[in-house]
């Protein structure tokens, strides 16, 4: 990856706050799902139209209760999506607790290909987000519910081809009001994520499922000191020594917490963690690039020599695949 697009990343990632992650590619044989069809549906704002279930009810229904063929409301839009979420550690063989799991995976992988969310995450947690649970669409910018769906299937992807960055996909279907360009989903009782149309399938959407990547979480990162003041005077003779130079680190491609750690034990403090969009094979919540702090144009390749204490940026990609 050139430096121009590394820094171009770094720039993007501080320019914008906010967080989505589309992303496509075709699921594993085995996969988690419910019907398409929801035997109980939830109501959809604004249409005028039945589900497959109220149509075969309404066969049987008398024609003096037959249901109005018009109406005034708008109808309502079917619309489908996904969320990503990022999944680090061994595959788990059954239910909690996921003992083999990163402490900061977003979501579990299970044996049978399918993902799940968990409450054991130490970013946040994502318990709740399954195959069947109820998804609420919400406005991008209010708190205003605009439509509802369920989540029909899941599963889980090496989106690095062979690198081993792990992204779960939980597919979503829901009636919405309107056609919106964006919206908020939200999954059980977790913070909504934001939703956009997936730039290489615009008639999908794609939100990303956002946990805490930040830096204090890591406990082998201390904390930077405070910038301090002296009014002693400086003395006016000093020495002089090459700094020590530090190369038995491993970050980019690796999970953006085991990455960070890895720096932080190496003596290389991490002072920010930028979130970009996504570049062609590369995992959501995985770490692209390693960037000196003070100059984003310099980029450190795993097991450069660095010297200890030089302070670098942590370059993570979101679920955005770039445009």
């Amino acid at each position: 990856m050139s430096v121009h697009l590394i820094a171009a990343l770094v720039v993007a990632a501080c320019s914008s706050s906010r967080d989505v992650r589309p992303i496509e590619g075709p699921a594993p044989p085995t996969s988690s799902s419910v019907p398409d069809t929801d035997p109980n549906p939830d109501p959809s704002p604004g249409s005028a139209s039945t589900s497959v279930a109220d149509t075969r009810e309404a066969d049987s229904t008398p024609p003096s209760a037959a249901v109005p063929t018009s109406s005034s409301s708008p109808p309502g839009t079917n619309i489908s999506g996904t969320a990503v979420a990022g999944s680090a550690g061994p595959v788990e063989a059954g239910g909690p607790p996921f003992g083999e799991t990163d402490a900061f995976s977003e979501a579990v992988r299970l044996r049978d290909g399918t993902c799940v969310g968990w409450a054991g995450s130490e970013g946040g947690s994502t318990d709740g987000l399954a195959v069947g649970a109820r998804v609420v669409i919400l406005a991008a910018e209010a708190d205003e519910q605009i439509g509802s769906g369920r989540i029909r299937r899941s599963r889980w992807e090496d989106v690095s081809d062979g690198g081993r960055q792990w992204n779960c996909f939980f597919d979503f279907t829901a009636t919405v009001t309107g056609s919106p360009a964006e919206f908020r989903v939200r999954v059980a009782a977790l913070e909504p994520w934001l939703a956009r149309p997936d730039p290489a399938d615009p008639d999908t959407f794609v939100a990303s499922v956002n946990t805490n990547a930040a830096i204090g979480l890591i406990s082998s990162c201390p904390a930077l000191p405070e910038p301090t003041t002296s009014t002693t005077e400086a003395s006016t003779t000093s020495t002089t020594s090459a700094p020590r130079l530090v190369s038995d680190w491993r970050a980019v491609g690796r999970y953006w917490s085991q990455g960070v750690a890895a720096l932080c034990r190496a003596g290389l403090p991490v002072t920010a963690i930028a979130r970009p969009c996504r570049p062609p094979g590369v995992g959501s919540e995985y770490i692209v690039a390693v960037v000196d702090s003070a100059d984003s144009t310099v980029s450190y390749d795993d097991g450069a020599e660095v010297p200890v204490g030089t302070e670098v940026t942590v370059v993570v990609a979101t679920g955005r695949l770039c445009d």
